[in-house]
This record gives C-alpha cells, sequence and structure tokens, in this order.
C-alpha cells in the first residue's frame, strides 16, 4: 500500500524564501525608483532646453512659417558637389509645399494635411516613391522644426543618459524614443544639450528603414547644430553640418536656414494639389 509523502516547510527554509522575495522585491523598487528619477531630470532638462529656444507658448501660437534650406552636399574630399535652394511653406496642422529649382524645372511638393502630391515643371507627379517623398517632407520638416517642442508629444519617451563633453564643451544627453504606434517610424535619437546654454548641440539618430524612399538603415546619421539666432519668438540654429563618421571628420553635407517668417497668414489653398 502506497503512501503519500507531504513536504513541509520548516521554519528556516521559510525564512530564507521571505528574505529572498524581499530583496527581489527591493531591487525591484530601487529599479524602478531610479527610472523614475531618470525619467524626472529628462523632464526638467527638457523644460530648460524649451525655455532657450523660445519657450512652449510660442510654439503653441505658431500658425504658420516660412523659411529656406540651401543645400551643400560634399564629397569625401569635402569638396562641394553641389548645392539647392528649396523654399519651405508649413501651416498647421502638417501642411507643407516645398519648392525647388532643379534642372529639369521647378519641383514643387506638397501635403494638405490629408494626402501627398507634387509636380514638375509644372506637370503632375504621380509615382509611389514621388508622393512617399512629398509626404516625407511633411512628416520631417514639422519635426526637426518642431524640436525640441515636439518632445513634449503624447509617446514621447525621454531618458536621461548622463553628462558628457562635446569639443570641449560640458553637455548633458538626452535620449529620445517612441512608444510603439506613436508617428510613422520607429526611430531613436540622441541630443546633446550645452549646460551652459541649454542649446543643441549635437544629434545622433537612427531612422527606421523601408518606411520612406532612401531613408533610414543601420548606420546612425550624425549633424553639429549652430549658429544660433534669434528668429521672431524662436531662438533657433542656422547651420547644420552632417557626418558620416563618429570622429566628425568626414563632413558630407550643410544645411543652411534662412528667410524666416511665422505667422503670415498662409492660405490653405497653398497646399492643395494644383
Amino acid at each position: 500500500m502506497s503512501r503519500k509523502t507531504e513536504h513541509h516547510i520548516g521554519p528556516w527554509q521559510l525564512k530564507k524564501t521571505v528574505v529572498g522575495v524581499l530583496a527581489l522585491a527591493a531591487a525591484l523598487v530601487g529599479f524602478l525608483g531610479s527610472a523614475g528619477a531618470q525619467d524626472a531630470r529628462a523632464q526638467a532638462l527638457l523644460e530648460k532646453v524649451i525655455a532657450a529656444h523660445g519657450g512652449i507658448q510660442a510654439w503653441h501660437n505658431l500658425k504658420d512659417m516660412t523659411f529656406t534650406i540651401t543645400h551643400v552636399a560634399l564629397n569625401p574630399q569635402g569638396d562641394v558637389a553641389g548645392a539647392t535652394v528649396s523654399l519651405y511653406y508649413m501651416k498647421r496642422h502638417g501642411k507643407t509645399r516645398v519648392e525647388t529649382i532643379t534642372g529639369k524645372g521647378l519641383l514643387a511638393q506638397g501635403f494638405d494635411g490629408q494626402k501627398p502630391w507634387a509636380t514638375l515643371d509644372g506637370r503632375p507627379e504621380t509615382s509611389e516613391e514621388a508622393l512617399k517623398r512629398a509626404h516625407f517632407l511633411s512628416v520631417n520638416w514639422w519635426y526637426w522644426m518642431g524640436i525640441p517642442f515636439k518632445l513634449k508629444d503624447p509617446g514621447v519617451m525621454l531618458r536621461y543618459k548622463g553628462a558628457s563633453t562635446f569639443r570641449g564643451k560640458p553637455v548633458n544627453i538626452l535620449e529620445v524614443t517612441f512608444e510603439k504606434g506613436v508617428g510613422e517610424t520607429s526611430d531613436r535619437y540622441t541630443y546633446s544639450i550645452d549646460q551652459e546654454t541649454y542649446q543643441i548641440l549635437f544629434v545622433e539618430f537612427r531612422l527606421e528603414p523601408g518606411v520612406w524612399p532612401n531613408v533610414g538603415g543601420p548606420r546612425p546619421r550624425r549633424s553639429t547644430w549652430l549658429d544660433y539666432k534669434k528668429e521672431g519668438p524662436f531662438t533657433l540654429h542656422t547651420r547644420r553640418i552632417f557626418y558620416e563618421n563618429p570622429e566628425l571628420t568626414d563632413k558630407r553635407a550643410i544645411l543652411l536656414f534662412r528667410d524666416f517668417t511665422f505667422n503670415s497668414g498662409l492660405p490653405d489653398q497653398l497646399f492643395a494639389s494644383p
């Protein structure tokens, strides 16, 4: 006749179990507390960065803006390989029109808030790539022109990554990622912020490939933000240099931002497909 064996936990074993559970709970609380402290520090840092760039109220009051970007392409030797000038019109919410003189005529690319469109020398460009490129310009430049203000948007996750130096200046490092379903892609950005002025000095970012034409990949992109100036209610960088290598010695492009106007009353028709 078989007999069922019963297992009893002695006082010593029970004590060890309780101690182990308490230690695990303490470690978890410590981890969450550390993460919470970092998040709080990241938010406090962002508030100072926003103030240094004009303040959140200036961003909330923005209805439209116009500016030009001169894009200077450089070859591996650092010589100028070409340049284009584009005129940007942007209006809430997400409306964009970009005009660029090309060798084939005026290229106009737009997003009316619902759908993209493009024309070249007055003729519609209807390929999927042309339309995706026009849509990308809207998404891309509303993000970049909205930095740092858009880092307060819902779904943006901030993490303070500590202090460092950038070209001899003390900086704070702010990492930015996004909750699932926020935006068109799953990207990651790291901002190096001057500890004295709270201006953004350097950005490294990695864009998810396969969403936009010829955009994204495993290699991060790197750019320095320079020549800050007062433009309307904002303090903006007016020169951005892109580098190919982590040492920041191989320049590949320069962007020059000029001719800013804000809240000039741009009409919706400007952003409609011709």
